[in-house]
């Protein structure tokens, strides 16, 4: 009788564990992630949604019946609680969605705000999302390893680019801004050694040819936003057609480069090592930027 109810017993834990892996992760089965960037995390991290943004329906591995909530800036509280999510993720930076994110946790809603600035960011939002999905395999593959092969990258480029400086410019084509510090892609050349001439000093809040040709960076890097085409063209007209602009030391060593939107404008969760080895080449002069 003792031997069948230790056996009874030992099914019942074996029960138990096998159930509690098929249901890791599961809590948060309705889920919204707004935004490409924010879409992608969630799958990568081994989940699937139920809504995202209208930028993010061509993902790949996106399951079939998701719901598109239309533009990431201008979706309703009314269209994310009719859709009763268990967890809804968004940009904490961006003044649209984090209000958005407020009024969501109002109504009881749980409520995930990322702001991702750098690798690190990256590694420690999937470490949080797989642990949400029970996918600790995927924080291997799209973390661990991707982290081997950045290191792989900064060592190869070794002290080639120690002490360059650089200004790093998002393009719009009514708008051009200096990236300081706590943009992704600056956290990438400096993690080359180099140096942001704008760092995070306010003086750069306000854009002109003056304090460029003042500074006179090694290197200069563009950004487009929106539109390239148009985005390149207000840049052009406002910065380049001056002769102040051929005497910089980037123009004259042919150091100025139009960086590709995809891997420095938008987040590149796994495939930072793609674009740390594209940063590395195009700086080396080995490839076009990108839109140039």
């Amino acid at each position: 009788m003792k031997d069948k109810r230790r056996r009874g017993l030992f099914f019942l834990a074996v029960l138990l564990t096998a159930l509690s892996l098929i249901f890791a992760g599961t809590a948060e089965n309705r889920v919204i992630a707004l935004s490409r960037s924010n879409a992608e995390l969630w799958i990568l991290a081994g989940g699937s949604l139920t809504a995202t943004s209208d930028d993010a329906m061509t993902l790949p591995g996106l399951n079939p019946d998701v719901v598109s909530l239309g533009d990431m800036d201008h979706v309703s509280l009314e269209s994310v609680a009719a859709l009763e999510p268990d967890l809804l993720i968004l940009f904490s930076d961006e003044p649209a969605q984090r209000a958005l994110g407020e009024a969501a946790k109002g109504i009881g809603i749980q409520v995930l705000g990322l702001d991702i600035n750098g690798f690190r960011d990256y590694a420690d939002t999937m470490k949080d999302l797989t642990g949400r999905t029970g996918r600790e395999d995927l924080y291997e593959k799209n973390v661990l390893r991707v982290e081997e092969e950045i290191s792989a990258e900064i060592a190869r480029a070794g002290s080639r680019f120690a002490g360059k400086s650089y200004l790093l410019l998002h393009v719009s084509a009514t708008k051009s801004k200096a990236e300081k510090n706590n943009y992704f892609t600056c956290e990438m050349l400096n993690r080359l050694g180099m140096v942001n001439i704008a760092g995070d000093e306010t003086l750069w809040n306000e854009l002109s040819m003056e304090a460029i040709a003042a500074a006179d960076p090694d290197y200069i890097l563009v950004v487009p936003r929106g539109n390239d085409q148009k985005a390149l063209e207000g840049f052009r007209e406002k910065f380049t057609s001056g002769s102040v602009w051929a005497e910089l030391k980037a123009v004259k060593e042919n150091r100025f480069h139009v960086l590709a939107k995809e891997l420095f404008g938008l987040k590149p969760n796994t495939r930072w090592a793609e674009a740390y080895r594209r940063l590395r080449s195009i700086l080396e002069g080995n490839e076009a930027g990108g839109t140039e």
